[in-house]
């Protein structure tokens, strides 16, 4: 009997928020984007956010609303490397589930990209964000020298059999045309002269 009374219970995710309010902020969320910029540190912009959703940066418990007809909020002065993690929720306060997370890896700024050493220098320890956190000044340097005098080296080159047996039939067509051509015809004589012989 019980177990019936239960089935005959209209389903809801949690208390006061029905399947309904769950698919309609579940599809809300879906809408959302961000962008970043760079200076000094990131600021983040989040877009498309409904005014019937909060952001809560999970990284440090803050929350954020939109009154902004863009729906924008915007998040700064995160640090660079930061692996930011967002959850979008209900703002109503009585659905309490998190209807979507967003991961925003943040790149690491590479501290000696200025250095002397990168000046016109196109190798990848020198790009402004290639995660350099784990040389020290000294060793950063010596492998970017070490890197770049690899590249410098010319390439061996590979030989290739087909292409030089190509280019010798190029460059000696001639005489090995003469050669098949007086061969021949001395085997084509000695043939008709065997066959003279023969009754």
């Amino acid at each position: 009997m019980r177990l019936l009374l239960l089935l005959l219970i209209p389903i809801s995710i949690k208390a006061q928020c029905t399947n309904q309010d769950y698919a309609k902020y579940k599809e809300l969320a879906s809408n959302i984007d961000n962008y970043y910029e760079y200076t000094d540190k990131f600021n983040i912009t989040i877009y498309n956010l409904s005014n019937e959703l909060k952001v809560k940066n999970l990284n440090d418990n803050n929350t954020y609303a939109t009154q902004d007809k863009f729906g924008e909020i915007k998040i700064n002065g995160i640090e660079p490397g930061t692996q930011l993690t967002l959850g979008i929720y209900p703002n109503n306060g009585e659905c309490e589930y998190r209807m979507r997370t967003i991961y925003i890896n943040l790149p690491y700024l590479n501290k000696y990209y200025q250095d002397k050493v990168c000046e016109n220098n196109d190798n990848i320890l020198c790009r402004k964000w290639t995660n350099t956190n784990a040389y020290s000044y000294e060793q950063f340097v010596n492998q970017v020298k070490k890197e770049t005098q690899e590249e410098q080296k010319e390439p061996e080159k590979i030989v290739d059999e087909k292409y030089n047996f190509i280019e010798f039939l190029g460059d000696f067509y001639i005489p090995i045309l003469l050669f098949i051509i007086i061969t021949g015809s001395i085997g084509i004589y000695y043939l008709k002269k065997k066959d003279s012989f023969d009754f």
